[in-house]
């Protein structure tokens, strides 16, 4: 085999696992699952989208049942807002997201052991319920 030709092919291959290893690691080390979760997604969606990675509307889609809204699609819907329309939306949206938490968490007695994991949802109802109630007073207090 040509030397040239030799040497060619061991780059391309030392380049093909180099490309592999470094997309692997920028996808691996970004917090997708605790972003979906708080809520972070606006500016990562375009860091991973569920079409790329065969997995249906899983990731892409995390819907919250009261508006069939997508994480992103309840970002998307603020960008265009300011003042007390931004305000009144953000509030919505974000007791929707609380509640959805709430509901998750409540699922943990019946399906777990773990008391880890059983603190954390007590804590995550205890926390979210409490700003839920405070949400409601702005809205009510600032007429949204």
């Amino acid at each position: 085999m040509d030397k040239s030709l030799m040497y060619g092919l061991i780059g391309g291959v030392v380049g093909a696992v180099l490309v592999l290893l470094v997309s692997n690691y920028s996808v691996n080390n970004r917090n997708y699952g605790m972003m979906n979760m708080m809520g972070m997604r606006a500016g990562a969606s375009h860091m991973m989208r569920a079409d790329e990675f065969d997995m249906g509307d899983m990731m892409e889609e995390m819907m919250h049942p009261e508006t069939g809204m997508s994480m992103d699609s309840m970002v998307s819907n603020l960008v265009a807002l300011d003042g007390d329309e931004f305000d009144g939306r953000f509030i919505e949206l974000m007791i929707e997201h609380h509640q959805g938490a709430i509901d998750m968490a409540n699922l943990i007695p019946a399906r777990t052991q773990r008391q880890e994991l059983r603190d954390l949802g007590n804590n995550i109802i205890t926390a979210q319920t409490g700003e839920i109630e405070m949400m409601k007073g702005w809205q009510k207090d600032w007429g949204l």
